[in-house]
């Protein structure tokens, strides 16, 4: 409601300003520079790599610029996600609130205009993000109006809330006629003599599991399968608890975690970074879910499988859509069998 009623404020300006603008359509001009914006985490990053994908078939003369935050800027960079990487931290996704951060993003939204932007897209609908793409001064851009500022857009569209991350971005790239793909066809990596990797970090306490249920699905698994640890913050209690020499635990970087995590079985993982990373590299993966809805954010995988409580969340929470009592609710039982089923190995 805030981010409407500023919209409705200061809605005239804007409109006046845009006036002066060209206005272009597809047709009328050569793609030569894209500019797609996610500022979020790397998992929302990674959810619409098809995306990027699309946009460079379609256009496959055009450099295609992302920008991500600078979290994810390494790793994006790493997977060659696209022609150019600009990595920045914008104040709305980070908490900073101070005139220098706001006139900084505006300072690099200019120097991005002298790229002269043809296309340019945000799939979010978030005035914030709609504002930044309008001072970079794309000639055609698409994007949602769910917080107001559609006149930040030359093709605002309405956003469908039903759709799943990646089919909302699709349905924006349609319009200049990129073809939908999810590259579920693409060869899944089965490595049997890799381990089950447990990943207990999420970037939300309300999204992780409770460290004794990990540790009990650990001895569940360790009779059928290798297991590997991933060594973050969270996971101290786990790996102090483990004491069983088969249980591997992994210590690196992302850059170095991406790579070890290739010649792995499967991934264990709440809702977060790791899940996606490893739909993105094919391999299978196992992602619990709490109270949020898997039908729009889970990783986009064939070889993948979600884990939800047994019913709907009825509880009184401090968050909109997170819930630790619903993640506390799925039972370790549940996830093993559930990684017994994808394995494709019948527990007996």
């Amino acid at each position: 409601m805030i981010s409407r009623l500023i919209s409705f404020f200061i809605s005239p300006y804007y409109k006046i300003l845009n006036f002066f603008r060209n206005n272009y359509s597809i047709t009328d001009i050569e793609i030569k520079t894209i500019l797609v914006t996610e500022y979020h985490r790397i998992g929302d990053v990674l959810i619409i790599s098809p995306v990027l994908k699309s946009l460079k078939r379609k256009f496959p003369k055009a450099h295609l610029i992302l920008i991500c935050n600078r979290e994810v800027g390494q790793l994006a960079s790493h997977l060659n996600l696209a022609d150019e990487i600009s990595a920045m931290n914008v104040p709305w996704t980070n908490w900073d609130w101070s005139i220098l951060s706001w006139w900084d993003i505006r300072s690099k939204a200019k120097n991005l205009s002298r790229k002269q932007i043809d296309l340019a897209f945000d799939f979010k609908g978030d005035i914030r993000n709609a504002w930044f793409l309008w001072l970079t001064r794309p000639k055609i851009s698409f994007g949602y109006n769910t917080t107001g500022g559609n006149y930040f857009f030359t093709n605002p569209m309405e956003m469908n809330h039903n759709l799943h991350q990646l089919y909302r971005a699709f349905s924006l790239v349609s319009a200049v006629g990129c073809q939908q793909t999810d590259d579920l066809d693409d060869k899944w990596i089965f490595n049997d003599d890799g381990a089950v990797v447990i990943h207990v970090g999420a970037t939300d306490d309300r999204r992780s599991w409770p460290l004794d249920h990990w540790l009990e699905l650990i001895n569940l698994l360790i009779k059928d399968f290798k297991i590997a640890v991933v060594d973050v913050k969270d996971a101290q209690h786990i790996i102090n608890k483990v004491k069983d020499s088969r249980v591997k635990i992994f210590k690196g970087d992302l850059i170095q975690f991406k790579s070890w995590l290739t010649n792995q079985k499967c991934l264990v993982a709440p809702d977060s970074m790791a899940a996606h990373l490893a739909a993105f590299l094919k391999i299978p993966v196992v992602t619990l879910f709490g109270s949020q809805d898997p039908k729009l954010t889970s990783p986009v995988a064939e070889q993948s499988l979600v884990i939800t409580p047994e019913t709907i969340c009825s509880h009184k929470r401090k968050h909109w859509r997170l819930c630790s009592k619903c993640m506390n609710s799925i039972t370790p039982d549940k996830v093993y069998q559930g990684i017994c089923n994808l394995m494709n190995k019948e527990n007996i």
